[in-house]
């Protein structure tokens, strides 16, 4: 597996999109989302992504000149429209414009809808936290994106749907925790797919309803489909992802009958010292923070992490050490960028 610095593999994927026609402030966020990504250890967000996203810009999925669109600014209510727009780019602009409502009034509701897959949430939690703002939302996926049986089928009908919050701690750390509301993230499944590997039991059926190991019964023809997560609870969050998402917000929840991969989100932003106030906040956050991590160790494990500290552990070694990646996926994106006439970094 090849192993690249991000110094060189951020403007190597920015590259690449811009000289797929998109404007060189588009390619160079989703090339910094992509990477980020991968230095924050979810691989299956981080640059494998760029197959996928160059095979959608080719069929006309994806929006290269899109900015975001403000339908409604009312109180607390933000609605906006990413106009099929890459992700990691509307999902910024929205978050950005959602904390400084947060900011001026104490409290925003968004809802996004019609945006290019997008990406690793997580970040856009990152960026509340990073504002001293508290963050929940949910995320839906519709058409192309449909991956995940009702809990008792066998049959594609909902999207990873993942859920995400954030909060920030004092000192400038946060917890944060970003989980698709199936057993597996469709992405890893690309991963492993890439790497010859199989993936745990009990994530995944085939397309004739049993279970799977095989990522390539996944995407056979007819392909497979994931499990919620937790069975009946993870098929309940992922149930109210697409009513929150996909209905409330005017998009779309899973359907039939859309080929582009889309998503809607709907997201709440809060600021502490409009609430608890932030001298409290804070102390109660880091009071509750030290107490979980007190708790005496189970065998096998060297310390109790909260959520977003392995990704945090993971972005300080990944940046020390750079990133590896699979050499399927490495050689799919270096054909792509030669296509192109972009050259690709010595690895």
């Amino acid at each position: 597996m090849p192993t690249v610095y991000t110094q060189e593999l951020t403007p190597f994927v920015q590259s690449i999109f811009e000289a797929h026609e998109v404007p060189r402030p588009v390619a160079k966020q989703v090339a910094e989302s992509l990477v980020l990504s991968n230095l924050k250890g979810h691989d299956s967000h981080g640059i494998i992504r760029v197959i996928q996203y160059v095979g959608w810009l080719h069929r006309g999925w994806i929006n290269r000149e899109a900015e975001l669109q403000v339908l409604l600014e009312d109180g607390a209510i933000l609605m906006t429209d990413g106009q099929y727009g890459f992700g990691q780019y509307i999902g910024r602009q929205a978050t950005n414009k959602a904390i400084q409502r947060t900011q001026d009034i104490g409290a925003c509701i968004l809802t996004l809808r019609h945006s290019a897959h997008l990406g690793r949430i997580g970040e856009f939690a990152e960026l509340a936290a990073e504002a001293g703002l508290v963050h929940l939302s949910f995320t839906n996926v519709n058409g192309g994106g449909v991956l995940v049986a009702p809990h008792a089928g066998r049959e594609r009908r909902l999207g990873a749907n993942p859920v995400t919050a954030g909060a920030p701690l004092k000192g400038g750390e946060a917890i944060v925790m970003d989980f698709a509301t199936c057993t597996i993230a469709e992405g890893k499944l690309k991963v492993a797919r890439a790497r010859g590997e199989d993936v745990a039991p009990g994530l995944f059926l085939d397309a004739e309803g049993r279970p799977s190991t095989c990522p390539e019964d996944f995407y056979a023809d007819p392909p497979g489909a994931l499990l919620p997560m937790a069975e009946h609870k993870g098929f309940a969050l992922c149930v109210f992802a697409e009513i929150l998402a996909g209905a409330l917000g005017g998009g779309s929840c899973s359907r039939p009958d859309q080929p582009r991969v889309s998503n809607c989100w709907f997201a709440l932003f809060v600021d502490p010292k409009r609430f608890s106030g932030q001298e409290f906040f804070e102390k109660e956050c880091s009071r509750f923070a030290d107490w979980v991590k007190s708790s005496q160790l189970r065998d096998g494990f060297s310390e109790v992490l909260l959520p977003g500290e392995p990704e945090a552990q993971m972005f300080e070694s990944r940046s020390r050490k750079g990133i590896s990646v699979e050499d399927d996926t490495w050689d799919k994106i270096a054909a792509i960028a030669s296509e192109v006439g972009v050259q690709v970094p010595r690895a």
